[in-house]
């Protein structure tokens, strides 16, 4: 008696891992054949910073000079000439990221890092607004204190479903002032 239920027992299990291995691709299979889009539960996004040429000043020049940063071309072009400041948009000086990521009950966290590639940031004002299916919100973020990365996070409770996540600001650094070109995220809260 007691084998024969050992043995079921065993079956049992058997079938059910079986079913359990080929359901999520069955689930997976039927999702995408509805055509109901996958909505992932965290994502990060990164964007470029773009230097306001016209604000790099004598001291930011020099820099450029002594590190090789070419920047608006104040690595090269000589100090009793003005830079070069026909790039639409601005150059490259770094690159800004931010990641949505839900952690269950309707919260989530939004965090956000910036790197320069044009000297050390001095100071960072960033905005980042979030919204879901309880409301939203907005945070500005201050980095006072002189670093290559500067990085900050907050917890927000949005409510289950669809939420988004924004950024924008501006960075300055020892060279220039650098404009954050603004990027989303969206994610599904659980």
């Amino acid at each position: 008696m007691r084998m024969r239920w050992i043995v079921a027992t065993v079956c049992g299990l058997g079938l059910l891992t079986a079913l359990l291995a080929t359901a999520p691709a069955a689930m997976t299979t039927a999702t995408s054949a509805a055509g109901v889009p996958h909505i992932p539960l965290s994502e990060s996004v990164s964007s470029p910073l773009l230097a306001d040429c016209s604000s790099v000043t004598t001291n930011g020049r020099g820099y450029a000079r002594l590190h090789g940063i070419a920047l608006c071309g104040a690595d090269t072009i000589p100090p009793d000439q003005p830079l070069r400041v026909e790039t639409v948009g601005g150059e490259e000086c770094g690159s800004a990221s931010i990641s949505l990521t839900s952690r269950g009950g309707g919260l989530a966290t939004v965090a956000w890092r910036v790197t320069s590639t044009s000297g050390p940031i001095l100071d960072v004002e960033l905005d980042a607004s979030f919204s879901g299916r309880a409301g939203g919100a907005m945070r500005r973020f201050a980095v006072r204190e002189p670093t290559l990365h500067a990085a900050g996070s907050s917890v927000a409770l949005l409510g289950s479903g669809r939420a988004t996540a924004t950024m924008s600001g501006t960075v300055e650094t020892f060279t220039a002032t650098c404009r954050i070109a603004p990027a989303s995220v969206h994610v599904h809260l659980r």
